[in-house]
């Protein structure tokens, strides 16, 4: 999502009163609106312009950029004020093309991204190599070049409530002379009806965070455009992006799978149940796949997290042994220890809170034996827990006593297995899986020695 800046014309809705400012937006700061003078917010209340507060909010400030076209900022909060003077103000949303409604409803949401025609192997600009009917059809003599456009397939995710599609579509632009074609891939969220935008988007960034889990790297919007109307002109859409890192592009050697081998309506259906269901495995998984700058420690842990709240997800209610029977022992040892001892408060907390629950060696353990004939491709099994049980407690107490490279090769092997979990949980095929971690983890399988002839 590219950034700009524009000068423009800026006023509330219903007022007749017109300040001229400067908007700018960018993916990782959202929309600055600067304005030249106070902006007037009801017609005759001149005296309510020196009686704003800081964090005041504007549901709707509309604006016109004159060639730039209509606009409409939503949801805009007062960030700076000079008594009677210029006004900065702040929003995570910028809508460019129309003036929109409190809370516009649209037909359809385009999402841009540009790694979908190589994920989907699908480019639909082709060149021609046999010119001769060309140059029959147009009388010409010679063509040293020629491409032409083919149909692209499809894949589309029925929903319910709305379809999730992507595509691919060529995009022709022209100079004086010259005339650029290429493929552009997208994904569209189409409602039963119309939706407002929050879920568009809501639907988008599903699209666009499974897309980023099957490529390997963190998948931002290029360009979003709304319709209004089927036939109506696109309204382009621009907002805030959390954890926004320009300048990533993916590699075909890091695809998990895909949708030619993967069922795109089952994988992504079960992408969106999945992340209802376990949502802190997906945050923690989303700070991996979007910061590579974090450190060896920090990614460890992210890591463990995610491995964590994905057990604890799959089994909510897991003891070491029953509860009923776990209560009575846990009485039997309360009733030998002083009441007035600080002894018993300490027990009664490790007892309550970790004694009865399966250690982290053991919900590791119990998660790789669950795709045994995926992970044992690389890792001993119980090896692999028991070191990640050892460094997790180190962290935990701040004895850390592995180098920053060893944690780093650890997160990287936990990261591993968590992909492949993840990926089992959306059905991707099995018998895909082990060629693909390996090409995407390249690095750690140098390091293992695996594959080495």
């Amino acid at each position: 999502m590219e950034s700009f800046q524009n000068n423009g014309i800026w006023w509330v809705p219903g007022t007749p009163d017109r300040v001229s400012g400067y908007v700018e937006f960018s993916p990782s700061e959202g929309v600055t609106l600067d304005l030249n003078d106070s902006l007037p917010t009801e017609e005759d209340e001149a005296e309510r312009m020196f009686q704003k507060e800081l964090g005041e909010e504007y549901p709707l400030i509309y604006g016109d950029l004159g060639h730039g076209g209509q606009v409409t900022v939503q949801d805009a909060t007062l960030t700076s004020i000079n008594s009677g003077g210029p006004e900065e103000y702040f929003a995570k949303r910028i809508f460019v093309g129309e003036h929109l409604p409190q809370n516009p409803s649209f037909v359809k949401a385009v999402f841009f991204a540009d790694e979908i025609p190589e994920w989907t192997n699908s480019s639909i600009v082709r060149p021609v190599f046999e010119t001769d009917q060309i140059e029959e059809s147009m009388d010409v003599d010679e063509i040293k070049t020629a491409y032409a456009v083919t149909n692209a397939s499809e894949y589309a995710a029925d929903l319910g409530e709305l379809e999730v599609s992507i595509s691919n579509y060529a995009r022709i632009s022209s100079e004086i002379d010259s005339v650029e074609m290429e493929t552009v891939g997208v994904f569209k969220v189409i409602p039963d009806g119309e939706s407002e935008f929050g879920k568009l988007l809501e639907f988008g960034n599903h699209a666009l965070e499974y897309l980023s889990f099957a490529v390997g790297t963190g998948i931002y919007p290029s360009e979003i455009q709304l319709y209004t109307d089927p036939d109506s002109r696109p309204i382009n859409g621009y907002y805030l992006l959390s954890d926004y890192t320009p300048n990533r592009s993916s590699s075909k050697a890091h695809y998990l799978f895909r949708p030619n081998n993967a069922d795109f309506e089952t994988t992504f259906r079960n992408w969106i149940e999945h992340q209802a269901e376990a949502p802190e495995v997906h945050q923690n998984y989303r700070l991996l796949i979007h910061r590579s700058n974090l450190s060896p420690q920090l990614r460890f842990l992210t890591t463990v997290i995610a491995l964590e709240a994905l057990y604890d997800s799959k089994y909510p209610s897991e003891t070491v042994i029953p509860e009923e029977r776990f209560d009575e022992i846990r009485s039997d040892i309360l009733e030998a220890v002083p009441n007035d001892s600080d002894l018993q408060g300490q027990l009664y907390g490790l007892l309550e809170h970790v004694v009865n629950y399966p250690s982290i060696k053991d919900k590791l353990t119990t998660l790789m034996e669950s795709e045994q004939q995926i992970l044992d491709t690389f890792f001993d099994i119980q090896e692999l827990a028991s070191e990640a049980r050892k460094q997790r407690n180190a962290v935990a107490h701040g004895s850390i006593e592995s180098a920053p490279s060893e944690l780093y090769i650890l997160s990287i092997k936990l990261q591993l297995v968590l992909e492949a979990l993840i990926s089992r949980e959306l059905e991707v095929p099995a018998e895909n899986l082990p060629n693909a971690l390996a090409s995407r983890h390249q690095g750690l399988m140098d390091h293992l020695g695996i594959g080495d002839n």
